[in-house]
């Protein structure tokens, strides 16, 4: 494995805890976005500054930007929602469902054809969706939220995809970041009149790790890694989420974390679908 798909597979460790730190976290899930995007945001700011990066766009790149970032914003809800009207696992592994939903999209975005082996692995994707719904259905609406949680994902990665040779990353992190804070704090000025501060005991410390830690450095590569990575191999390789997130979770909140058989065997079928992924694509351009 090149350093490329390492750097890759570092981010998605990282991208699996934000589910850990977002049940930990007891602000509401739109709260908790806020309060993320608006810690990453100063730090993406910061990092334009220092590395002396234009911040200023045409009008035509701004307002494209926003409308990824107004998609980021949704995702994010959706993803820390199931998270909590669930568990960690269920929004982890339903989040896993984006590389079906790219292995579809993908045609609309990028001007190719369907590849074969990209409707073989999403379609082995949604086999052990299949298997993990048919056994935790009493977690339905954490399992729609994550598939909802999947499929703006996928969007927003593929808007990406074709924004990547425009822009620096970190503007287009930023700019998209930005946008999902204010979306959230208009949301909650128009849902309570107020934003939400009601932090208790850590939640301060785990949204700061959530925005400065899981979410600048993340966002930023990868972004960047979509250069040199193919979109639908990067998405796919989201799917490890669940088995980084699935062990850290049951390591922090034990047998809460505890699900069924049928479970754990849809995880499987959906990490096989990373493997065999790379076996199928050997070479990654650099």
């Amino acid at each position: 494995m090149n350093k490329k798909l390492l750097e890759l597979h570092f981010i998605v460790i990282l991208l699996a805890f934000t589910a850990i730190l977002g049940r930990l976290c007891s602000l509401s899930s739109i709260g908790l976005v806020f309060w993320r995007t608006l810690f990453a945001g100063l730090g993406l700011l910061i990092l334009l500054f220092y590395n002396k990066i234009n911040v200023k766009l045409s009008v035509k790149d701004t307002i494209q930007l926003v409308w990824v970032g107004i998609i980021l914003g949704l995702h994010w809800i959706c993803f820390f929602y199931s998270a909590k009207v669930s568990t960690v696992a269920i929004s982890l592994v339903t989040f896993s469902f984006i590389s079906v939903f790219t292995s579809l999209l993908k045609p609309f975005f990028i001007k190719n054809s369907i590849k074969p082996q990209e409707v073989l692995l999403g379609l082995l994707a949604t086999g052990g969706m299949a298997l993990i719904l048919g056994f935790e259905y009493k977690y339905i609406t954490g399992i729609l939220f994550g598939l909802a949680s999947a499929f703006l994902a996928a969007v927003f990665s593929l808007y990406n995809a074709r924004l990547t040779n425009k822009h620096p990353s970190q503007l287009i992190s930023f700019y998209e970041i930005a946008t999902a804070s204010v979306l959230m704090a208009l949301i909650m000025l128009f849902k309570n009149g107020a934003i939400d501060v009601s932090f208790n005991g850590l939640d301060l410390l785990w949204v700061m790790i959530l925005g400065l830690v899981c979410t600048v450095y993340p966002h930023a590569k990868m972004i960047e890694l979509l250069k040199s990575i193919d979109v639908f191999t990067a998405n796919l390789s989201l799917n490890l989420e669940p088995v980084y997130g699935i062990i850290m979770a049951y390591l922090i909140f034990g047998n809460d974390e505890k699900m069924s058989l049928g479970f754990y065997i849809g995880t499987l079928v959906l990490l096989g679908s990373v493997i065999l992924d790379l076996f199928l694509k050997p070479k990654v351009k650099i």
